[in-house]
């Protein structure tokens, strides 16, 4: 299959890391991949705390609390949003369940939910 990956310079899988477990991983699967090739998605990054940002905003504003893979598109809607006009809208699919990821978001802070 062609597909494609993150590389270092001599062009071997680099290594990656996501507080996510869903996104980490160094490449993509052959359909992301076509989609791309045709202009049908466009792959962008987020960092994880920009992930995490969007995870607690979502759950402090509406109450949705979302799985992290879902809060890293949000993330980048939010970055979009500051570019549009106020006509234009953004739709953003929120799947899976953050309620599971809540206690990785604590680590990720440095908390610990059993004080």
């Amino acid at each position: 299959m062609k597909s494609y990956f993150c590389q270092d310079d001599q062009g071997q899988i680099a290594p990656v890391y996501s507080i996510s477990a869903g996104l980490d991983y160094p490449g993509v699967g052959p359909e992301h991949a076509w989609l791309h090739d045709i202009g049908r998605a466009e792959y962008v990054p987020v960092t994880d705390e920009e992930a995490v940002e969007a995870f607690e905003y979502l759950s402090r504003t509406e109450g949705i609390i979302p799985a992290i893979e879902s809060a890293h598109a949000i993330a980048y809607g939010m970055k979009l949003a500051k570019e549009m006009g106020p006509d234009q809208s953004i739709l953003i699919t929120v799947s899976g369940r953050g309620d599971k990821d809540v206690a990785a978001i604590a680590r990720y802070r440095g908390e610990d939910l059993h004080d």
